[in-house]
């Protein structure tokens, strides 16, 4: 039985016009040429939610942490914001948190300029879009504390994550630790600050590299989560001996547990012979919120009065509550 809420949905659902629902979802509209979108395989967290409006709404179904195929087609502009997303083959079109979209750095972001950066391969959150970039965060580990954000072409951001280029110091450079709750940075010897670093409570302190001094500063660098090529006051480091390393702590391994639906009896697979809408409720007056396409295999759930509740053969998608996804028995033949 659907729920009363997805019912009386309907009528919302109806303002999430056919046309932008339609198949050919990549296609973009006069003027949004210039817009970020990504395309890949993701594993989208567990439970986030997939609406059927860029803000309030109804959720029309949520991801369950299987991998599944996504498109980006457009980033909210501002923080806090819903990206419009689609899924391939079982295609559920709507709007995501931008946080929640898997994003990764495929190059450095700048944050101050030339000083400090977030290093490429890096996890973040998209927090805004503009005209051919992405305005994107990244909450920093220890050795540092905080979140540092910049803006970044759309070919540095993929959904793709990717191993992090590695890095040696010169041979010729000291190792130092900055062990004070905070320290400043700047662009040149007795020049401007650059940023403020904050030290994470956890570990022995923030490990940078440098060789050049003058006039009690030293020029520094910091490989990790975040960039850093500046000056600091020697005053606020504490060298090391010869020879010794400073090694931040290794970030712990996250794992992720997927909670997959689970299914009444033996399930019965069918393959679509042609592209299909998929509906939030088994009417006619519904408005499709994706398709399926043709040659597609899913899992049928239940038949109900020339209705068919089906679900991705992945099961990288669930709808939410008690909705169901819902597709005409003719279309696939039950």
């Amino acid at each position: 039985m659907l729920r009363p809420d997805v019912t009386k949905s309907i009528l919302a659902l109806s303002l999430f016009s056919l046309a932008s629902l339609s198949s050919s979802g990549v296609a973009r509209a006069a003027g949004d040429g210039d817009r970020c979108t990504l395309h890949g395989d993701v594993d989208v967290a567990p439970s986030v939610g997939i609406f059927d409006a860029p803000s309030d709404g109804i959720e029309i179904g949520h991801f369950t942490g299987a991998k599944v195929t996504l498109t980006v087609l457009s980033f909210a502009e501002g923080a806090g914001g819903r990206s419009l997303v689609e899924t391939s083959g079982f295609r559920l079109k709507g709007f995501v948190r931008s946080r929640d979209v898997p994003a990764y750095t495929t190059r450095p972001v700048p944050v101050y300029g030339s000083h400090v950066s977030i290093a490429e391969g890096r996890r973040v959150a998209v927090i805004g879009a503009g005209s051919g970039r992405l305005r994107v965060e990244r909450a920093a580990s220890a050795p540092l504390s905080g979140a540092f954000q910049g803006w970044a072409p759309c070919e540095a951001v993929s959904l793709a994550p990717r191993v992090p280029s590695g890095w040696a110091p010169p041979s010729a450079a000291r190792g130092y630790l900055v062990v004070r709750q905070k320290v400043d940075l700047f662009d040149r010897a007795k020049g401007a600050v650059v940023v403020t670093l904050t030290r994470a409570p956890d570990g022995v302190g923030i490990p940078f590299w440098g060789s050049d001094s003058a006039d009690g500063f030293v020029h520094v660098e910091h490989h990790g989560d975040v960039v850093i090529d500046a000056w600091a006051r020697l005053r606020d480091l504490t060298p090391l001996a010869a020879g010794e390393t400073p090694s931040p702590p290794a970030p712990a391994a996250i794992q992720t547990v997927v909670q997959k639906p689970q299914l009444q009896g033996r399930a019965k697979i069918v393959r679509t012979t042609s592209a299909v809408p998929l509906r939030a409720a088994a009417t006619d007056a519904a408005v499709a919120i994706g398709g399926i396409d043709a040659g597609v295999d899913v899992i049928v759930v239940d038949v109900v009065a020339g209705w068919v509740s089906v679900m991705p053969v992945n099961q990288g998608l669930a709808p939410s509550g008690a909705a169901q996804f819902w597709v005409h028995a003719r279309d696939l033949g039950v």
